[in-house]
């Protein structure tokens, strides 16, 4: 059998998501390419994903912020009293660092968090498009439910309506003796049924359409206008399918499969999960594999605060005059401009110890990246299972659409043939609520065959992490 459509990567949507909010008034259509985008712009969990991204990439910029040294400016006064020594040349200090910069960098624990930092960038990025993709398939088929039932409600008023007008033909005839009591009854019965089947259609519109409209971030009770055409396959149906045989639909699985391990969001953030353990236990292990390098310096200037008088140094009076007398020279008056730096190196060995926390925090990391490889193994497999499921399902719509297509127009004849009949007395009243009741099930089967079909092109697309079907 012929493949339908086949190979096409098509990009379903293009989203571009503005700071503007559409708005539309009662009586305009709206179509799903802008159901999706308002969609988007009122949904908060995809706004806080994007936050997310941005809150990351800042991230980001704070580590390469550790390049940059510390710097900063002090004043201070310092007084001091001594009765002996060298320190009775002056009664203390004021000082002031014009500039103090610092700075401390562990080669390997900066590279392992910057690193580490770009892995949760793109953690949080590939969470953005999982929530983007959710809420695209939701949208999807809250957009094709609020249809489905409205095709449902359509169809059960007509339904009622034949049936009403058999219960008022058989009625008239039952009153003049034409029919039995039974037959009466049963278009009676018949008619009820289909009353109540039109209440429950009108009661799942009513509540598919209040969460289509709380998906768009509207008021529950606001009206929709949908375009219909998306739900009545246009052009050749049988193009429109995805009919395959056994062998194909194994091909398309395969082909899926290695499309979901190069797109799919969740596995994408699973490898970069991984990815991040690593660099943190890394990073923690360079705490004791790297020293911490450093440098240090400050430029500035000081004043001594000089006393009156001689000193007594308390070393006689010979040190005492030597004291006095260079006295001027030795505590310089005014302020002394001056400048320092230190380079040098802090190595931790004490992180040696398999007690010590940084230890512990790196074997923790390596714990997390163990049960990261469960995780992906896992989601492998329901991965595959996801794929396996959403082509079954579509090749079921695909062939459900085929079939009943022609059944409905069948079904329809057989009424028309079945209400001659039953006017000419061919057929009892049982033979006619049957055809009716056959042509309500090929019709049901057919809009929810129909709505599958979109669905589950929907889901696929979201298992793959790549628009591949259109709509």
């Amino acid at each position: 059998m012929k493949i339908k459509l086949k190979s096409l990567p098509i990009i379903l949507f293009t989203i571009i998501i503005t700071t503007s909010t559409i708005v539309l008034a009662q009586d305009d259509t709206l179509n799903l390419n802008n159901a999706i985008t308002i969609s988007l712009q009122n949904n908060n969990r995809y706004k806080i994903a994007q936050e997310k991204v941005h809150e990351k990439s800042f991230k980001i910029n704070e580590v390469w912020g550790e390049l940059w040294p510390q710097f900063s400016s002090d004043v201070s006064a310092t007084r001091w009293v001594a009765d002996k020594g060298t320190l009775t040349g002056s009664d203390g200090q004021y000082t002031i660092d014009i500039v103090k910069g610092t700075i401390a960098i562990n080669p390997g624990d900066f590279y392992n968090k910057l690193k580490a930092s770009r892995e949760d960038y793109i953690i949080s990025v590939n969470d953005e498009r999982k929530v983007k993709s959710d809420t695209i398939v939701k949208t999807i088929q809250l957009y094709y439910g609020v249809l489905l039932e409205q095709e449902m409600v359509k169809f059960r008023i007509d339904s009622l309506r034949a049936l009403e007008e058999n219960l008022h033909v058989v009625e008239t005839g039952y009153k003049n003796g034409m029919y039995t009591q039974l037959v009466f009854l049963r278009a009676k019965v018949a008619a009820a049924n289909e009353t109540t089947r039109l209440i429950n259609a009108r009661k799942d519109y009513e509540q598919t359409k209040s969460a289509f409209n709380i998906q768009l971030g509207q008021e529950t009770d606001m009206p929709v206008n949908l375009d219909t055409s998306p739900l009545h396959l246009t052009g050749d149906v049988d193009n429109n399918l995805f009919t395959v045989n056994d062998a194909e639909l194994m091909n398309h699985y395969d082909e899926f499969v290695s499309i979901a391990v190069k797109n799919r969001p969740e596995l994408l953030q699973l490898n970069h999960l991984k990815n991040f353990y690593q660099y943190k236990e890394m990073q923690n292990d360079s705490v004791y594999l790297w020293p911490t390098f450093f440098v240090n310096g400050t430029y500035g200037a000081t004043e001594l605060i000089n006393p009156k008088g001689d000193v007594d140094t308390g070393m006689g009076d010979t040190t005492n005059f030597i004291v006095n007398s260079f006295n001027s020279e030795i505590n310089y008056k005014g302020w002394n401009k001056n400048w320092n730096i230190t380079i040098g190196a802090v190595y931790r060995w004490g992180t040696l110890s398999p007690v010590d926390a940084t230890r512990s925090k790196s074997d923790e990391f390596k714990s997390l990246t163990q049960q990261t490889d469960l995780e992906l193994e896992d989601f492998i497999k329901s991965l595959k299972l996801e794929i396996k499921d959403g082509l079954l399902g579509l090749v079921a719509a695909s062939h459900a659409i085929q079939s009943q297509r022609d059944n409905i127009a069948s079904a329809k004849e057989s009424v028309r043939v079945a209400v001659l009949q039953f006017k000419n007395g061919m057929i009892d009243n049982t033979e006619l609520l049957n055809a009716n009741v056959e042509l309500s099930n090929a019709t049901t089967m057919y809009i929810q065959a129909l709505y599958d079909f979109q669905v589950s092109k929907a889901k696929l697309n979201r298992a793959l992490g790549y628009d591949y079907f259109s709509f």
